[in-house]
């Protein structure tokens, strides 16, 4: 560090600390009392920071100072104010398909732009946790540890970083880094924001879940080959919202099993429910010859039966809407999808005894 450097970091007061063990902490300039974020990082691409520092992107944090010391960078750069998309999804919350959108065409403006470098410039850490909404809500990308300029030389990355679940293929040694990598995240992202989950726990239906999917494809070669083609199939979902609805409605429409139109689990789902009307039929009440009562109850039955399938295989994304989807941990939102059978399957015995003291006293037997 040079006398300079030094001179400058220390017009910088230190007033909190937002996360030790990444090194970053608020700051305040002496002179002019701006509060800024000062990072102290290990992980680094000096080029892109030098790149940043020189040419500010829109929608990022505006860098005013970088000084390299003993392998370690220090960044000075514009506080911003708001809530992570991490925050937001952790309260509770998911995205209308508009307001997700929205989200991720103005990521799509930030990233257009580091990718018009040259050379490009990849973000490779995608997540909600980097990205903030502010007051008037618009977004900002944050934390540029990960992101490096792009090398069509390089036929896989040197260094494999990147968030689990968020990181594409590529970024764990399976080909090298590109603008499709970013492409992947914010496809992951998309879907996250509009179900609460990842796609590998539940893929997004609709037009909106086709763009989804053709993002996080496993090969980059399928995926968007640029942001500007991403950015026109996201408005082609807002082009058609009638039709867009119409077709996402029609989707969720049909019952479990025949949604997804494939042979396979159609004669799986033609098994479980034949098995399970078969079953329900075949109750009777004991010491009572079939009639009146008997096929009451076998209705009664019956119905709550197809309800709990239908719940069961989330129809007409019935888990959104008590907020099961928002559960991240897959053994959880399984274990509450079965309390709520169960609640089904006790508020079924309750009907069957109800029924059972109006038209006369009775027990059930299979």
């Amino acid at each position: 560090m040079t006398t300079t450097d030094a001179c400058i970091l220390s017009c910088y007061q230190e007033i909190a600390v937002l996360n030790p063990q990444h090194g970053i902490t608020l700051v305040q300039h002496t002179a002019t009392g701006t509060v800024y974020v000062k990072k102290i990082l290990e992980t680094y691409n000096a080029d892109v920071y030098e790149y940043l520092y020189t040419h500010h992107v829109k929608g990022t944090p505006e860098i005013v100072e970088i000084v390299e010391q003993d392998g370690r960078l220090i960044v000075i750069e514009e506080y911003i104010s708001g809530q992570t998309l991490r925050t937001i999804l952790d309260n509770g919350n998911i995205f209308t398909e508009d307001a997700a959108v929205t989200i991720v065409e103005e990521l799509c403006q930030i990233l257009l732009e580091l990718h018009s470098a040259n050379p490009p410039i990849l973000h490779r850490d995608i997540k909600p946790s980097n990205i903030i909404r502010t007051a008037d809500g618009s977004i900002r990308l944050l934390d540029m540890n990960a992101a490096r300029q792009a090398d069509p030389m390089k036929k896989e990355d040197t260094q494999q970083i990147g968030t689990v679940g968020y990181a594409a293929p590529e970024q764990y040694g399976f080909g090298a880094s590109s603008v499709q990598t970013d492409i992947y995240s914010t496809g992951v992202l998309l879907n996250e924001l509009v179900t609460g989950v990842l796609p590998k726990d539940r893929m997004h239906r609709g037009r909106l879940g086709k763009v989804i999917k053709k993002c996080t494809r496993i090969d980059p070669k399928d995926r968007y080959r640029s942001v500007k083609e991403l950015q026109s199939a996201l408005a082609s979902c807002r082009s058609h919202p009638d039709q867009y609805e119409r077709n996402t409605y029609r989707n969720n429409f049909w019952i479990p099993g025949f949604r997804s139109k494939k042979p396979m689990n159609i004669l799986m789902a033609v098994f479980i429910y034949t098995f399970a009307f078969s079953i329900c039929l075949r109750f009777t009440a004991e010491g009572i010859e079939p009639g009146f009562q008997t096929w009451v109850e076998r209705i009664i039955y019956s119905i709550c039966t197809f309800i709990m399938l239908l719940f069961t295989g989330n129809y007409l994304d019935v888990w959104s809407v008590m907020g099961i989807s928002r559960i991240r941990n897959a053994w959880l939102r399984f274990f509450a999808v079965l309390a709520f059978d169960a609640l089904l399957g006790a508020i079924t015995i309750l009907i069957m005894i109800f029924a059972g003291l109006i038209m006369g006293s009775y027990h059930f037997v299979s």
